[in-house]
Order: C-alpha cells, then sequence, then structure tokens
C-alpha cells in the first residue's frame, strides 16, 4: 500500500510537471508576466533553493545565486515589451540545465569518480574497466546534453519565433530527456551485449537515490 501510494504521488508530480511546462509555453508565447505568471516563473527556482536549504554546504552562496536569478526575472518581466517578457520565461530553464550541468561536471574532475560511475556501481558493484570508461563518458555527454540546452535555448530565442522558442524549453524540455535516456540505453544494449544491464527505471532510482542528492548528503 505504501508502494502503491508513493507511484501515486511520483505520478502525480510528473502530471503536475508536464502541467506547469505547458503553462509556462503558453504564458511564454503571449508575452506577458502577470502576478500568478510571475508565480509559475519562480517555481522552478524555489524548487532549486529548498534543494540548496537542505543539502549544500555552501547555502548562502546558492542562495544570493537563486535570488539573483529571481530579480533577473523580476526585471524582465518589469521592463514590458513582447521580447523581454519572454525572455523572463526562459530564466528558470537555464538555471535547472546549468545546475544539472555543475552536478554532472563536477564529478569529471581529475582523481574524482563519475557521477553515472558511482550509480552504476549502486547497482552492478564492482566495474570492469570498460564500462569505467563507458560511464564517465556518459557523465561527459549528460555535460554536453545540459550545455546544448542553453546554447539552443539562445540561438532560438534570437533567431526564430518566440512561439518555437518556448515549445523547445518548456514542452520538448522532458521528452528530450526522455530521448536521451532510451538512445543511451538502446546504445550500450548493443554496445555491450555481454553486460547485464539495469533498467532505465533502476537507474533513475540509483539517481534518485544517490548521497549527493539525498537530504542526508552535503554538496561541497
Amino acid at each position: 500500500m505504501a508502494h502503491l501510494g508513493g507511484g501515486m504521488w511520483k505520478a502525480l508530480a510528473l502530471l503536475g510537471f508536464i502541467a506547469w511546462q505547458w503553462l509556462a509555453h503558453l504564458a511564454a508565447s503571449e508575452g506577458t508576466v502577470g502576478p500568478l505568471r510571475l508565480a509559475l516563473l519562480m517555481l522552478p527556482l524555489l524548487a532549486l533553493a529548498l534543494w540548496a536549504v537542505v543539502n549544500a554546504r555552501r547555502k548562502l552562496w546558492w542562495c544570493l545565486l537563486l535570488i539573483a536569478a529571481a530579480v533577473l526575472i523580476y526585471a524582465l518581466a518589469r521592463q514590458g515589451g513582447h521580447e523581454y517578457a519572454a525572455a523572463a520565461y526562459g530564466v528558470p530553464h537555464a538555471a535547472i540545465n546549468l545546475f544539472l550541468l555543475w552536478f554532472f561536471a563536477r564529478t569529471l574532475r581529475p582523481g574524482t569518480e563519475a557521477l553515472i560511475t558511482r550509480l552504476a556501481r549502486r547497482v552492478h558493484g564492482e566495474l570492469p574497466p570498460a564500462m569505467v570508461t563507458y560511464t564517465r563518458r556518459l557523465t561527459l555527454a549528460w555535460c554536453i546534453f545540459f550545455a546544448a540546452q542553453v546554447v539552443v535555448s539562445a540561438l532560438l530565442f534570437a533567431f526564430v519565433s518566440v512561439d518555437a522558442w518556448s515549445l523547445f524549453i518548456n514542452v520538448l524540455n522532458l521528452p528530450l530527456v526522455a530521448v536521451m535516456f532510451v538512445a543511451e540505453y538502446c546504445y550500450k544494449v548493443v554496445r555491450y551485449r555481454d553486460y547485464p544491464h539495469a533498467s532505465i527505471a533502476t537507474a533513475w532510482r540509483a539517481f534518485a537515490s544517490d548521497p549527493s542528492i539525498s537530504p542526508a548528503a552535503k554538496v561541497r
């Protein structure tokens, strides 16, 4: 029963996230930021702030950074004009992807075990050298993915319509992450067919339960 309840809350959280993305897309397309829409923009930053307060060692640094992002959103919203108001909706997308880029990239420093290597050890135990190399490269691939999200967002905002840009940062955000997961899993199954493979769901649970994400951990 407890497992069923937990699954229901996760499903509701996913539906809520999808609804938030769609509402953000509609609001960005209109290019207006009223009080309710401003609150909509602040939700992702609030989630990051809660994570930082619980987990981060440098709480003040994180809070100042997120306050700066919130001030930027407010300033853009107050500027008026379609492009300024629309640009405010890109700040949470950029903040989340830059945070994830940092979160993965910090484990690629020399002498540090890559994040996905650590997750693979949690699932499989000891890893052969080939899988250590692969998982480290996969961590780098996710870093490139998060960086590309920010770069493509900036290019679309500069050179195409606001509607197309908003579609990318809001509606297509979650599907692109899913495509990345599925593509990597298919490649791994074909490339390392003799190695036991964990399901995507198992990999996600390992990520969600990693000590660096859970409230018990503290980020350096």
